[in-house]
């Protein structure tokens, strides 16, 4: 099939995060391609200005157009309502309700797949649908949901070998591995100073993520450590930090690059499907400093580009650090163990992908 019409689908454009790379590169190889979404915030989103994005109801209902958190019981409506008659081929980025679009007769549907909906699935990783009153109704509503929405889709794409595994177990469907586009140019000829003493991480500051960690093992020995991002664990975690962390709230491609490339390391405590992270420090020639389970495994090999934890506690990521700061790495060999991750593959594949349906 040679598709004439293309519909490229996010489940929200808001806030920025590893998702919103996806969409930003299938936008750059299909520039003629529509793109939908259930609630749009242009000003975050600058990459996309010239682009014609269509967004659902909840884009006219106002806080539920900038907290889409709060549109819970919505969100499928929303996503099922985007218009998509007419497009050959759609394209949706999911990591929750993208995949539930309704799919018009005649067309074909890929989903790139994030993760199985995380807090549906996995509740023990991700707990914000299990603590609320009623969290374990909502799961339960939300898997049938999740289970019936696979049935608009025609070929599944995992981000890492992890994720493939988890939709084989959750979804019973096989799905294509092609690792999401990391903008490894970024990072090329950049002019730094020496590293300077600092570890450096960057995520949204939500619970899983497990910025604590890293604030706690920094705090007890002492290391200084930068982090850089925004989220609803912020004044929390500012209440447990000390005088050596610094908090940075959103930054610009420049500034990461540069706390990247300075840094002693960057340090990963989350158990992720993939890890855009663990790849952009690896470009800037920074080792990292990771838990030991996920997609980091696809990623870090132990001792080489980087030293893997455990456990997921403090004192795990203490006696990695301390393992970390007896190890030298060569800068060169960790740019170029990232190179597997740049968006010619990711677009190689995909256009592969495509040409195949």
């Amino acid at each position: 099939m040679k598709p004439k019409k293309i519909a490229i689908v996010a489940e929200w454009l808001t806030s920025r995060a590893g998702a919103e790379v996806v969409v930003y590169e299938l936008a750059k190889m299909f520039p003629q391609a529509d793109i939908f979404t259930t609630v749009f915030d242009p000003s975050n989103h600058p990459k996309l200005k010239k682009r014609r994005v269509k967004t659902s109801f909840l884009q006219k209902i106002p806080v539920l157009n900038k907290i889409h958190q709060l549109a819970l019981f919505l969100l499928p409506m929303a996503i099922s309502s985007l218009n998509l008659e007419g497009y050959d081929l759609i394209i949706s980025s999911s990591s929750a309700f993208g995949k539930g679009i309704k799919k018009p007769s005649g067309s074909r549907h890929i989903c790139y797949c994030h993760t199985p909906m995380r807090y549906v699935w996995e509740p023990d990783l991700d707990n914000r649908l299990a603590k609320l009153p009623l969290g374990n109704l909502i799961i339960k509503w939300l898997k049938k949901w999740d289970l019936k929405s696979n049935k608009s889709v025609d070929q599944f794409i995992a981000n890492s070998q992890n994720s493939a595994l988890r939709i084989k177990k959750y979804y019973g469907c096989e799905s294509k591995v092609v690792y999401p586009p990391i903008a490894t140019d970024l990072f090329k000829n950049v002019k730094t100073s020496s590293r300077r003493d600092y570890y450096f991480t960057i995520s949204r500051l939500i619970a899983y993520k497990k910025i604590d960690l890293a604030i706690k093992a920094c705090k007890n020995i002492g290391r200084k450590l930068i982090i850089a991002g925004s989220g609803p664990e912020l004044k929390k975690l500012k209440r447990i930090a000390g005088n050596e962390i610094t908090f940075t709230g959103q930054i610009g491609e420049r500034e990461k690059v540069h706390l990247y490339c300075q840094a002693r390391a960057t340090i990963f405590c989350a158990d992720e499907d993939f890890g855009i992270v663990p790849v952009e420090s690896l470009a800037a020639g920074t080792p990292v400093i990771g838990y030991k389970k996920g997609g980091i495994l696809e990623i870090i090999e132990d001792k080489k580009t980087g030293v893997l934890f455990d456990n997921q506690t403090a004192k795990s990521l203490r006696a990695a650090i301390a393992k970390f700061e007896k190890l030298s790495f060569d800068r060169n060999k960790l740019i170029k163990s990232s190179m597997k991750f740049d968006s010619k593959h990711f677009k190689d594949k995909m256009l592969s992908i495509i040409k195949s349906l």
